[in-house]
């Protein structure tokens, strides 16, 4: 039996790989500390995995993640630090794979969901943070750390993030509301600084298909595709067109379905 796994700032899911796709999604609280969170993390997949033995198992994690060690968790920060592939391997006596999430969520997009048939597949989670991620060949692409384009500085003056400006989490420090209940003026305001932002990862990347998920992604009340594509369109001056934009398939599953493409 192999189980894939996404932790998250709120909670951790499991669910056992299947030939066609993923089974039943577990979820539990994510502990703050790791070394309560990975035995946790532990016993859930044993619960996936029932009267089975795990032969492995694969997942992502919401921060900067390198070799299977957690650097940086801006949502878990008590994680920092954590090696958390080895300490989870080493508990459950399995070979263990840790990536970062949206990674995870570009891979799996570019391997079963709206990238199929794309050779260079760029993906963007806006959500409570902005994550994002590359993916080449049908494999993740990264450099020594994962790519942390949610980072990049889009107001210069205010040494601004763009995850600063345009994530949930930006919008409920701003409004004091749930981003669902934000007004719409909000959401039209901000459009363009993650078009900006947008742009920029495809100046720097050149995929075929960009693909843009996450719960901030929201035809009714959040960020519309067409108008993030007419704002592209306006600051598009380099290449002769824009790569495919997208709306991505699994919505919250992406990251488990780019864990189970690892396995």
């Amino acid at each position: 039996m192999r189980v894939v796994f996404d932790i998250g700032g709120t909670s951790m899911r499991a669910a056992c790989a299947t030939e066609g796709g993923i089974g039943e999604i577990q979820k539990i609280k994510t502990p703050q500390e790791p070394s309560e969170g990975i035995g946790a993390l532990a016993k859930l997949l044993r619960e996936c995995a029932g009267s089975e033995p795990i032969e492995a198992t694969a997942g992502g994690f919401p921060g900067v993640v390198a070799d299977g060690v957690v650097y940086k968790a801006p949502n878990l920060p008590g994680w920092d630090g954590a090696k958390l592939a080895a300490e989870l391997s080493q508990t459950l006596g399995v070979s263990v794979s840790v990536h970062n999430d949206a990674d995870l969520a570009a891979l799996g997009e570019a391997r079963y969901g709206a990238g199929r048939g794309f050779r260079v597949v760029a993906y963007a989670g806006i959500g409570t943070g902005v994550g994002c991620g590359r993916v080449v060949d049908g494999r993740i692409d990264s450099g020594m750390y994962d790519f942390e384009a949610g980072h990049q500085i889009v107001d210069a003056a205010a040494g601004k993030e763009l995850e600063e400006l345009v994530s949930g989490r930006a919008f409920e420090k701003r409004f004091d509301v749930h981003p669902k209940e934000a007004p719409r003026a909000g959401y039209e305001e901000m459009t363009p600084v993650l078009a900006a932002g947008i742009y920029n990862m495809i100046v720097h990347w050149s995929p075929d298909a960009f693909l843009l998920g996450g719960s901030m992604m929201n035809e009714e009340n959040g960020y519309r595709l067409g108008d993030i594509a007419a704002a592209l369109t306006r600051l598009m001056n380099i290449y002769p067109r824009l790569p495919e934009l997208r709306i991505a398939e699994f919505k919250d599953t992406a990251g488990l379905y780019g864990a189970r493409a690892l396995l």
